[in-house]
């Protein structure tokens, strides 16, 4: 079997898997450890990550090794949140993330009284508050993606930002305008 065929089996195999159990997913026992999950998501990684495939496969066999990455990497990041009794907080939690700033308010400058300085005033922004910090940075590159023209690199990046952040519906809604632009062109 070539390393094509490989990675093509194996995404197979996981995305038939829809319900399973993270440590299913990893390949690993149950009760595994924290570094026997990392150990199993790095080789995985090594050898399924789809910037590694992209020249050999056709866009849906990328599209299947794309959806199959991002849920093994989305059951390693729940084991680490499971097993790790130090990372139990979120980043969401721990991060506020990027703010958004509003319109400038105007404050009076002591030196000068018939001066004012422009201070923006801080608040946070509900769609970056809805999303990690690891989300955010895959959300990024899919922005930049988006820019160059490349809407597959983008939904590649958008696929990861989920795997990093299921819950986050601006992630989703992203993915499907991506996904709807692709379909217009073809």
């Amino acid at each position: 079997m070539t390393t094509r065929s490989d990675v093509l089996v194996w995404a197979q195999g996981v995305v038939k898997r829809k319900a399973a159990p993270a440590h299913q997913l990893l390949e690993i026992a149950a009760d595994a450890s924290l570094d026997d999950a990392q150990e199993a998501f790095h080789k995985i990684a090594r050898v399924a990550h789809p910037d590694l495939h992209r020249a050999t496969l056709a866009a849906d066999e990328l599209e299947l090794v794309t959806t199959a990455y991002a849920r093994a990497a989305a059951a390693y990041q729940e084991l680490r949140n499971q097993r790790s009794p130090s990372r139990v907080r979120t980043a969401r939690e721990s991060d506020p993330g990027p703010r958004v700033l509003p319109p400038t308010v105007q404050v009076p400058y002591s030196a000068a009284p018939n001066k004012a300085v422009t201070v923006p005033d801080a608040a946070p922004s509900n769609s970056a508050q809805a999303m990690n910090s690891k989300a955010l940075v895959y959300y990024r590159k899919a922005e930049l993606c988006l820019r160059r023209g490349e809407l597959t690199g983008a939904v590649l990046q958008l696929k990861l930002a989920i795997a990093s952040d299921p819950r986050s519906t601006l992630l989703r809604s992203a993915l499907a305008e991506v996904e709807a632009e692709i379909l217009k062109l073809r």
